[in-house]
């Protein structure tokens, strides 16, 4: 029995998920680490100089927005669950890094009586017209069936001369726009900008959230005990269950997915979420960490802050690992 692994999302710079993992371990030298990583950007080894350090090429293409990043988080559960039968896993991606003593925060999360993560409902009602619904319309990535635009799918093979003029492609864009607008109670748009563009979406029916079953959302990172753990893998997100079908042909699931079903159980536990992250709205990304941010880290209790950068947070870095050698406890 292994009271906590830490199931970490990869794609790029390992000498950085090399230390992340060494922090951990050195915070809690009894946990493991699952390194689960999208290799088609840059190769990791396949064995780490650590025995508790065990890395996964999933062959997935994680790319942003896709079913395939819960897919590679559930898989990574699965081997926490199988082969280390952990207590309590934790989600982490590659540019996290750990703030405060891990085997103090795995005592509070092992006693606590739920999950550790953030989750809101949402809430909203498509109109027709001109203008857009009432409420949050992140609603339709889940409660709508997405389809990739075929124009999207066969861009990259087609030659330059058979591309639409730029003037044409402008004025398409605004014509699908001011339709799908339109017809939004039934049909809807989305362009995934960092992930596989244009996707049209149609209304799922019968719906699959009614009332008493909410769609939630929230950041993917999170903490499970072993209960909650069975439960995504055996009952709500087991392959053939609904909720897995409906999230697979939605858009940025990971958004959703986990915390859905973890939050109809019971909400969230009265705990500081597992990753204390900044989202910029403009840039439609996360913020980096540096030295300047650190008694903000260190105020929030969260157990890790997301993200930090190689160069921009070194000095950041440093300061939180005497912290958690107990060298620097101001």
């Amino acid at each position: 029995m292994t009271r906590a692994v830490y199931v970490v999302l990869t794609h790029r710079d390992w000498p950085q998920v090399h230390r992340l993992s060494r922090a951990i371990l050195t915070s809690s030298p009894d946990a493991r680490v699952v390194i689960m990583h999208d290799s088609r950007r840059e190769r990791f080894p396949s064995y780490a100089d650590d025995e508790r350090i065990q890395i996964i090429d999933h062959g997935l293409a994680c790319d942003w927005g896709s079913w395939e990043l819960v897919e590679a988080a559930l898989r990574g559960f699965a081997i926490a669950r199988d082969e280390h039968d952990a207590q309590l896993v934790a989600l982490i991606s590659g540019q996290d890094y750990p703030t405060r003593p891990l085997g103090l925060w795995e005592d509070e999360a092992l006693a606590a009586q739920s999950w550790i993560g953030e989750a809101r409902p949402l809430a909203y009602r498509p109109r027709w017209g001109r203008r857009y619904g009432e409420g949050d319309d992140r609603l339709t990535r889940y409660a709508y069936r997405w389809f990739r635009s075929p124009a999207e799918i066969l861009r990259p093979r087609m030659p330059r001369w058979a591309r639409l003029p730029e003037p044409v492609n402008r004025f398409w864009q605004r014509a699908r726009r001011a339709v799908t607008l339109r017809l939004e109670p039934m049909l809807s748009l989305r362009v995934v900008a960092r992930g596989k563009g244009v996707h049209y979406g149609i209304r799922r029916f019968p719906e699959p959230f009614p009332a008493g079953h909410e769609c939630w959302f929230g950041a993917q990172w999170v903490a499970v005990r072993r209960p909650e753990l069975d439960r995504l893998l055996d009952v709500d997100l087991v392959e053939g269950s609904a909720l897995r079908r409906v999230y697979r042909r939605s858009i940025i699931p990971d958004e959703s997915a986990l915390v859905t079903p973890l939050a109809r159980r019971s909400p969230a536990a009265a705990m500081p979420p597992a990753t204390l992250q900044r989202w910029d709205d403009t840039l439609d990304g996360g913020l980096t960490f540096t030295i300047d941010d650190l008694d903000e880290i260190v105020a929030s209790g969260a157990p890790f802050c997301r993200k930090v950068d190689a160069t921009a947070s070194a000095e950041l870095m440093d300061a939180l690992d005497r912290r958690l050698a107990g060298e620097d406890a101001s």
